[in-house]
């Protein structure tokens, strides 16, 4: 990405946040934005134990190839089973 996206990214999200008047949604902003700025730079993915890396790449494998199950009916299969 270069110099020129950046600056109309950045562009674009001033326009959007000054449009903003909900106090609270701002107030999420700030927080994301503050959140970010002082998060350690280090990948998550660095985080993961080499089996846990493998079960990611084999779940991102199953979706890519329509394996997965949608998370629509996840939630419902738990309802199902909580109410029992």
């Amino acid at each position: 990405m270069g110099k020129k996206d950046i600056n109309k990214i950045k562009t674009t999200i001033y326009e959007k946040v000054d449009k903003l008047n909900d106090e609270t949604l701002l107030q999420m902003v700030e927080e994301a934005v503050t959140s970010y700025g002082t998060a350690p730079s280090k990948e998550i993915l660095d985080e993961l134990t080499p089996e846990q890396q493998q079960r990611l790449q084999e779940s991102i494998r199953q979706a890519d190839t329509g394996q997965a199950i949608p998370n629509g009916e996840v939630k419902q299969k738990a309802r199902e089973w909580l109410s029992r």
